[in-house]
């Protein structure tokens, strides 16, 4: 696969995992904690189509996707240990929050997947801007801290955002 394809793959999910990151921040600060899980959810799996694309790795499922992050990324040591075990469970969520009305889905759910699903988008978003065709993160970037940022009210206990990385973010 030839470098434009790849970077124009890249590209396309990096639009997909902006438009759910502020989306997430839209639901979560509406309090709605289904659709904001399921925005994390759908970030955290455009951002691992995205490091796949940029390492020309096309898969056909969510399943499929797991697999693949953890042979080119986890293994290889690029990414923590327990990614696609974090990943698996934030889908599970994600089937809850879509699928069964009688799962409680809370502030406090949010907030704790929130944290991993930040980490996680900041690791790949390094990966691409390092190693990747030459897509621009920038905007995922700008709504990813938009995410981190984000005070979540409605939980018990701490609600502020996590810490910021900004620092260790530069441009594309």
């Amino acid at each position: 696969m030839d470098k434009a394809t790849l970077k124009h793959e890249v590209a396309n999910n990096l639009i997909l995992l902006e438009e759910e990151l502020r989306s997430f921040a839209a639901n979560a600060g509406a309090k709605l904690w289904r659709k904001a899980v399921t925005n994390l959810y759908y970030a955290a799996y455009d951002a691992t189509c995205a490091l796949l694309w940029s390492k020309g790795v096309k898969t056909e499922s969510h399943e499929g996707a797991q697999s693949m992050l953890s042979l080119h990324f986890v293994r290889a040591g690029a990414l923590p240990k327990d990614t696609t075990k974090n990943l698996s469970m934030l889908m599970s969520l994600r089937h809850a929050a879509d699928y069964k009305g009688d799962v409680s889905i809370a502030a406090q759910d949010v907030i704790d997947q929130r944290k991993w699903v930040v980490g996680f988008v900041n690791s790949a978003l390094d990966i691409i801007r390092a190693e990747g065709p030459g897509a621009s993160v920038s905007a995922a970037l700008a709504a990813l801290e938009q995410a981190e940022r984000l005070v979540i009210a409605g939980a018990g206990g701490d609600t502020s955002p996590p810490p910021s990385r900004s620092k260790r973010r530069g441009t594309p």
